[in-house]
């Protein structure tokens, strides 16, 4: 059966023009180091700093096996994350080795003389370090004392001594490690990481969960110290879905997006990985997929420092093939009123992910397709059983906790 769509996708709609993703190009400055500009839709932001080890140096470290091995992510390297967040960075590569263009002095000196002449930048005063290669961290903190507007060190090591430290830093260690006394450092440990090389993407030693959360922190601490970049990402989240629900815009909801964003349905593990699986998705099986009348309805509502927690109904009839709900499923005229929770992702002024979630049971029981009650073997032969789902009645009390009945459940169980 052919899928029936609300509306179609036209490329040749004013709607459906390429919007241009931020792009600034990377410099050269030296040998081993780099500046970035920020990429970000606002263009502007803070300065950075980054020590980056050689290569050779975390693509020898452990390899995770089983539930932690990852063969292929988003997650960009940190120059790119970093300038998606909103900072122009200097990455210099490899700065404690014999012989290197910059070293760590040098980084520094002329690290914040390319920062302060970059017309991007908009905070002149405060700057951030963030140093990846465990071997440097003495030598940072030794020559950032020489530089008053250094305002933040963040730090990836495997030890932490009792230190008093010039600067405030904030060090990120692998594993699960009895916080140290730092006098005036901050501790964050990863306890399912093994090295301190856990956020770069071409290490054995990558850890997907422990990079997120150190990305988080790190965003946090950095911010605090320099003042910024802020964004409103409750904003950026509700143009996102104004593209997506009223406009109908692949193009225009893409253009909201990072470089290589990725949607996880995780009911039906429907979405996209990746730029052109995510574009695919929306014109093919979500923006024209959803019926006229689909609407979110937001019921409450948590914003962190990059992510936006929102708890919805999503209100839709069921008149054309919604693939992403409820793929390959005729439409059934029927009401849906669905629960759900998105946990969205945002990196500097564009959405990275979102997760989204829902009881595909009660999408079922809506939809007319789940029974309510179920014949099931048992030892003393068939019994009919009704099944612990609800319909419409969760969204209801989810709205208003009055709506409805708790426990009710209980007393349902076997019905012979």
């Amino acid at each position: 059966m052919a899928t029936q769509r609300a509306e179609r996708y036209d490329p040749n709609s004013p709607l459906e023009q390429e919007v241009k993703l931020p792009s600034a190009p990377r410099v050269a400055l030296a040998t081993n180091a780099t500046l970035q500009p920020p990429l970000t839709r606002r263009g502007t932001g803070p300065g950075l700093i980054q020590f980056l080890p050689a290569r050779a140096k975390y693509a020898s470290s452990t390899t995770l096996e089983g539930e932690h091995a990852v063969e292929t992510s988003l997650d960009p390297e940190p120059v790119q994350k970093w300038a998606e967040e909103g900072y122009a960075v200097v990455a210099v590569e490899d700065a404690g080795a014999s012989g290197a263009a910059w070293g760590v002095t040098v980084t520094l000196t002329e690290g914040l003389k390319a920062l302060k002449a970059l017309t991007e930048l908009d905070v002149r005063d405060r700057f951030g370090v963030i140093v990846y290669d465990p071997d440097l961290i003495d030598a940072v903190h030794d020559a950032a004392a020489q530089h008053p507007e250094i305002v933040a060190i963040v730090a990836f090591t495997d030890t932490v001594e009792h230190v008093k430290l010039p600067k405030p830093t904030q060090y990120h260690l692998p594993g699960r490690t009895a916080i140290p006394d730092t006098g005036t450092a901050e501790v964050v440990t990863h306890e399912h990481a093994t090295s301190p090389f856990f956020v770069f993407v071409q290490s054995g030693a990558y850890e997907p969960s422990a990079a997120t959360a150190a990305h988080s922190k790190s965003l946090v601490f950095l911010r605090k110290h320099i003042g910024g970049p802020h964004f409103d990402i409750e904003a950026i989240w509700e143009e996102h879905t104004y593209f997506e629900f009223e406009v109908r815009s692949v193009a225009k909801t893409m253009g909201t997006m990072v470089q290589e964003p990725y949607v996880n349905h995780v009911p039906t593990m429907t979405g996209g990985v990746g730029r052109e699986a995510l574009t695919t998705f929306y014109r093919d099986h979500f923006i024209f997929s959803n019926p006229p009348d689909a609407a979110l309805k937001t019921v409450s509502r948590t914003v962190g420092a990059d992510r936006v927690v929102d708890e919805f109904i999503f209100h839709v009839t069921h008149t054309t093939m919604i693939d992403w709900l409820l793929p390959g499923v005729p439409p059934t005229g029927k009401k849906l009123e669905i629960p759900m929770l998105g946990v969205i992702n945002v990196r500097g002024d564009r959405l990275y992910h979102e997760h989204i979630w829902w009881d595909q049971g009660t999408v079922l029981k809506q939809a007319g397709l789940l029974p309510d009650v179920v014949t099931v073997p048992t030892s003393t032969g068939p019994r009919k059983l009704k099944l612990p789902v609800a319909g419409v009645e969760a969204a209801r009390m989810l709205v208003n906790e009055s709506d409805g009945k708790s426990n009710e459940m209980f007393g349902w169980g076997y019905q012979d």
